[in-house]
C-alpha cells in the first residue's frame, strides 16, 4: 500500500511462540495505550499527604481494525478475522512459572508492531462486527476490536510509546529481494543469520526463503 508521501508501513501481529505473522488489512484510525502505576496515599494527621510507589501494572492496549472483502466476495471471517481469534487459542505448552497446572496449556505471546511501536503480550478480548454481506449471507465487512496486555510489567519505555515484554526483541518486516540472501538482509539490519531464521521458524537459511517472502527481522536487543 502507498500514499502520495511514499510507503505506508502496515501494522502487524506476531505470534512469539510459533514465529507466524499477518499484517492487518488496513492500518488503524487510532489506538489507546495505558500503563497504570499504582500508588498509596498515607493518611497522616495534621500534615500533608506522601505519596509511595506500590507497583507498576502491565500495559494494556486497544485496537480497531476494519477488514473489507468486497473486492473478491470472500468471507470476511476466514480471510481475515479467524486469522486475529487463532491467536486466542490455547495451544502452546507453558513452562515453569508460567502457570500453576502446567498441563493446561496457554495462548501464544502476541506481539502488536506499527512503525516504532510494539507491545509483546496477550490477547485478553477481541469483538467482531460484521456491517455487510452478500447475497447468500456471508459476511464481507467487519470491525473488530483487539484488546491486549502486556506479559510483564516490567520493561524499557522511551518517548511515551511502547515497550517489549519478555525480554523479546523489536522487529520489522522485511520483503527478501531477488538475489538476496538471509544472511545479507541480517548483515543490512545488525542482527544474525540465525536470529532471523528463529523468528521465522526457518531451517534452512540458504533455501528456506525466497524472493518476495517477507521476513520477520530482529532490529535491536
Amino acid at each position: 500500500m502507498s500514499s502520495a508521501g511514499g510507503s505506508v508501513e502496515k501494522a502487524w501481529f506476531n505470534n512469539e511462540d510459533t514465529g507466524s505473522w499477518f499484517e492487518v488489512q488496513y492500518n488503524p484510525k487510532e489506538f489507546k495505550f495505558d500503563k497504570p502505576v499504582q500508588w498509596q496515599q498515607h493518611d497522616e494527621q495534621g500534615t500533608e499527604s506522601t505519596l509511595e510507589f506500590q507497583k507498576s501494572q502491565p500495559a494494556t492496549m486497544q485496537v480497531e481494525l476494519f477488514f473489507d472483502t468486497t473486492h473478491d466476495g470472500s468471507d470476511v471471517r476466514t480471510s481475515w478475522v479467524n486469522k486475529l481469534l487463532e491467536l486466542t487459542n490455547p495451544e502452546v505448552e507453558p513452562t515453569s512459572g508460567e502457570a500453576a497446572e502446567l498441563g493446561k496449556k496457554r495462548p501464544p505471546r502476541v506481539s502488536f508492531v506499527w512503525g516504532e511501536f510494539y507491545l509483546t503480550g496477550v490477547v485478553e478480548a477481541i469483538n467482531a462486527s460484521y456491517m455487510m454481506f452478500g447475497a447468500d449471507g456471508t459476511p464481507l465487512r467487519a470491525r473488530v476490536t483487539v484488546k491486549m496486555k502486556e506479559w510483564t510489567p516490567q520493561n524499557q519505555y522511551s518517548g511515551g510509546g511502547g515497550g517489549s515484554a519478555y525480554g523479546s526483541t523489536p522487529i520489522k518486516l522485511v520483503q527478501l529481494q531477488a538475489g538476496q540472501t538471509i544472511t545479507a538482509v541480517a548483515l543490512a539490519n545488525g542482527t544474525t543469520t540465525q536470529a532471523i531464521c528463529d523468528a521465522n521458524g526457518i531451517d534452512d537459511a540458504i533455501d528456506g526463503a525466497s524472493p518476495g517472502d517477507m521476513l520477520a527481522v530482529p532490529t535491536g536487543g
